[in-house]
């Protein structure tokens, strides 16, 4: 008997790679990627435009608003023109409680006495006398006193009531009087100002009103 031969089994098979698959891969894997990063770009691009225009709008409406203030401020500014306007002698006009009517005015007095004639008061400039109703038209008693009133003259400047001269003319009427609801009394201002100045306007209020003055031109 011959000896057997091994069976022939022909050339050992070759294993096909893995790597033509992980070349796929790679390439599937980037073409993902610059599909993503694209995207991203791409998202990137048309959200970056929202907040610009969105910024444009905010300024627009900031800009409306400051113009709205300026606006207001120009109300404010034109509340000037609602003040009183100032009356003239013999006209009455109002401030707080009291209608106050100036019905003469004396300038250039130069001494005041008494109502016996022995004693007397010299101003050191002149005397400015202003003859005053004073009505209360509230509901309550209010308090007229001389030294709360103003006199102006030409340039703005103001002078207050000089108080014991009044009391020496034996005028009490406007010296911290207290009207009640419905009565007026006739009173005396008298204002110790320069020689040479000329009374222009004068303010008058209540004792302790907070209401703006009653102006009454006097020139």
């Amino acid at each position: 008997m011959y000896p057997q031969q091994p069976a022939h089994s022909g050339p050992p098979r070759q294993q096909k790679g893995k790597g033509w698959l992980y070349g796929c891969l790679g390439c599937g894997g980037l073409a993902v990627l610059v599909l993503v990063v694209g995207g991203i770009i791409a998202t990137a691009s048309s959200g970056g435009g929202g907040p610009s225009e969105g910024t444009s709008a905010e300024a627009g409406d900031t800009g409306t608003d400051a113009g709205a203030d300026s606006g207001g401020g120009g109300d404010s500014g034109g509340g000037g023109g609602s003040e009183q306007e100032a009356a003239a002698i013999g006209e009455t006009v109002e401030s707080g409680a009291f209608a106050f009517t100036v019905t003469d005015v004396e300038t250039g007095v130069t001494e005041i006495s008494d109502e016996s004639g022995f004693l007397t008061e010299t101003p050191d400039g002149q005397y400015v006398v202003v003859h005053v109703t004073v009505e209360n038209i509230g509901d309550e008693s209010g308090t007229f006193d001389a030294s709360a009133q103003t006199l102006f003259d030409a340039e703005g400047k103001e002078y207050s009531a000089d108080t014991e001269a009044a009391i020496m003319t034996g005028d009490q009427d406007a010296f911290l009087n207290d009207i009640n609801p419905g009565n007026s009394v006739d009173g005396r201002l008298v204002f110790d100002v320069p020689a040479d100045v000329q009374p222009t306007r004068i303010e008058l209020r209540d004792f302790i009103s907070l209401d703006r003055s009653a102006v009454v031109k006097l020139s």
